[in-house]
């Protein structure tokens, strides 16, 4: 398992989701534990590199994009935006 880290301004942009929203985040955040490679490429030219993104919610109005640190098992969440 990978543990799930977060700055202070994705802890704001989280507080900032509507309460809909959060049971999606979490399992969002489940998701980045057990399998964050399965996500997409943040960059298409580059499908190995470790920057990644996760839409969630329904019909995929949110989306979070993230950094896998390997050799530490450490997936940090960079940033958090929602559209409704």
């Amino acid at each position: 398992m990978y543990t799930v880290g977060k700055s202070e301004q994705v802890d704001e942009q989280i507080a900032a989701l509507p309460a809909t929203a959060l049971a999606a985040f979490q399992e969002v955040v489940l998701f980045l534990q057990v399998a964050p490679w399965n996500g997409h490429p943040f960059m298409r030219e580059r499908p190995d590199s470790p920057m990644r993104t996760r839409t969630f919610g329904e019909g995929g109005s949110g989306m979070v994009t993230y950094l896998i640190i390997e050799y530490r098992r450490l997936v940090e969440i960079i940033h958090l935006v929602w559209h409704e």
